[in-house]
């Protein structure tokens, strides 16, 4: 990181020592021990990553984790060091969530702090299914379709997304996704049905034992008497 500071702001640094009659700090010495620094960090990343991953807690997948590239609570979240660059992605299925320079400190806490926002939330299956629920209808009412007819699970989000402040696609994955775990499904004398497409960028990948496949479609069907 402190690299990355120096190279941005060389000509800075080179227009200051210029103005100093004897410059009390040697910029070239100084890049040329921050380059050896990350150079040691580098080639020390992936274990310094497994190891504070550890210290602090954080889910990572050590099975799907290869370096340059590594997975957190299974897949959901994908970090990318791109080493030639000095920088780190972080990303989920629904796109990038950060960039920010490949300091295994900085990654870590930006992680734990995606982490805690996706799945440190509380959560009530029975209020869950019940919003779902209601979306859904809405939905039907306004297109003029019948009782159970599939539709795009996006139309859902996109409805949350106009009518809830603060709305998160990946949070209603994972919300999704502990809904089925739970088997909370039936609600107002139906019950949730869920329908697979191949189409990822329509789709979504739930998390968990609930990820075999990509949702691309969601109805409501009447409980059979």
């Amino acid at each position: 990181m402190f690299l990355n500071e120096l190279d941005r702001n060389q000509l800075n640094l080179a227009d200051l020592a210029a103005t100093l009659p004897a410059a009390p700090v040697d910029f070239p010495e100084m890049r040329k021990l921050a380059y050896e620094q990350a150079e040691v960090q580098r080639r020390r990343f992936p274990g310094l990553l497994e190891q504070e991953s550890d210290r602090l807690g954080l889910p990572l997948d050590r099975n799907a984790s290869r370096h340059p590239k590594y997975c957190f609570q299974g897949t959901f979240f994908q970090l990318e060091i791109l080493e030639a660059k000095g920088i780190a992605r972080l990303s989920d299925n629904e796109g990038r969530l950060t960039e920010l320079p490949a300091d295994v400190g900085a990654v870590l806490l930006a992680v734990e702090e995606e982490n805690k926002r996706v799945f440190g939330r509380p959560f009530v299956a029975k209020d869950f299914v019940r919003k779902i629920f209601d979306a859904y209808v809405a939905i039907l009412h306004k297109d003029k379709l019948p009782e159970g007819k599939n539709i795009p699970i996006r139309k859902i989000t996109s409805r949350f997304g106009k009518n809830e402040k603060g709305f998160r696609t990946d949070e209603f994955i994972v919300d999704l996704s502990r809904l089925l775990d739970q088997g909370v499904t039936e609600v107002g004398g139906c019950i949730l049905d869920l329908q697979q497409t191949k189409d990822t960028n329509q789709g979504m990948l739930l998390h968990g034992s609930a990820g075999r496949g990509y949702v691309g479609f969601i109805s409501f069907r009447k409980v059979a008497s």
